[in-house]
């Protein structure tokens, strides 16, 4: 990655409140709008979400990631605000999830990095929660991440969360499909965040030449503050900057 800084934050170390509703806009990733990902070939993503797709030699490109009715399965939690309009109208069934390609990183175009962002507001002092779940096949190469960015009034990268989520057992068979497990990744907002960014991450995914499956899948997302003030304790943490990701303010 471009930039990468050493940030002091507070990580689930403040005391337990009241139960919060979650932030995000359409967490479950069930409903979806309908986006032109090369001339004249369109696909669903995921609605009120942010998707930025780049390869290391050949730039920006749309084809990193889509939303798809098989990507979401048990053991995650079942949904079904989606429409069933048939793919790329829709995610062709009421429960989606979201489909990271790996394999479009190629020796030609370069390694794959994507992500999938939501902007909220946040508050300076106040904890964060960002939790979901992701999957994997065995064949997938690339980093996996989930994550916390708050942002200033300028939209400059002020604190980041990391969690790699191949260290964290993604890979870990479960017997479930794709190894379907729940991860969460928490934080305190810095002094001079005024928004929290929930991302997942996809980074320098490369095709396995071996094949096999190689998917990478995310589903069902919930990001919660707590009302109480976070202890002083706190840990070190590798952030995030905001170049490295790609992200601008005009982010479309």
């Amino acid at each position: 990655m471009r930039s990468m800084a050493a940030l002091w934050l507070g990580v689930a170390l403040w005391p337990a409140g009241p139960a919060q509703a979650s932030l995000l806009t359409n967490g479950n990733l069930d409903q979806t709008v309908t986006t032109e990902i090369s001339p004249g070939v369109f696909a669903p993503r995921p609605a009120g979400w942010i998707t930025v797709g780049s390869r290391s030699i050949g730039g920006p490109y749309n084809d990193i990631l889509s939303s798809e009715p098989w990507a979401g399965p048990a053991p995650t939690p079942v949904t079904s605000d989606g429409s069933a309009l048939p793919w790329p109208q829709g995610c062709g069934g009421a429960d989606c999830g979201v489909f990271f390609k790996p394999f479009t990183g190629n020796a030609v175009d370069g390694a794959a990095t994507g992500h999938l962002v939501q902007d909220n507001p946040a508050t300076a002092g106040v904890g964060y929660v960002f939790s979901g779940w992701a999957g994997v096949e065995q064949n997938a190469i690339g980093m996996f991440v989930f994550a916390l960015d708050f942002l200033d009034a300028a939209t400059n990268v002020v604190g980041s969360a990391d969690l790699d989520l191949a260290a964290a057992g993604l890979y870990d068979d479960n017997g479930m499909p794709f190894d379907y497990k729940p991860f969460s990744v928490s934080a305190v907002a810095p002094i001079g965040a005024v928004a929290v960014r929930a991302r997942i991450s996809m980074i320098d995914a490369m095709a396995n030449t071996l094949g096999g499956g190689q998917a990478f899948v995310v589903d069902d997302f919930e990001l919660r503050a707590s009302n109480a003030v976070p202890e002083p304790l706190t840990v070190a943490l590798v952030g995030l900057g905001l170049a490295g990701l790609g992200l601008s303010r005009r982010m479309a």
